[in-house]
């Protein structure tokens, strides 16, 4: 007799806002910004606006994050792990 498996669903693609944290996440991850701790985002063309100020939103909660603008509309994203409350 065979075996009834559930059927599998093909796996999701990312969402929009999947996509843009990633981005953002290998940038705060380079080796460049751990090192000085600091990096420069901007939102990129095809990136939804909504989905831009989501991620601010969320970021403006990280305690040890420090957001700056810049005039060009790129913000300036500093931290500092060792200020971080535990």
């Amino acid at each position: 007799m065979a075996k009834k498996g559930k059927k599998q669903q093909a796996p999701q693609p990312p969402s929009s806002y999947e996509l843009l944290g990633m981005r953002i996440q290998r940038q705060i991850n380079a080796p460049a910004a751990q090192s000085e701790k600091t990096t420069v985002i901007a939102r990129q063309d095809d990136e939804r606006e909504d989905d831009w100020e989501r991620l601010i939103e969320e970021l403006e909660t990280v305690e040890e994050l420090t957001m700056i603008p810049l005039e060009d509309g790129q913000i300036r994203l500093r931290w500092n792990p060792e200020e971080a409350v535990s």
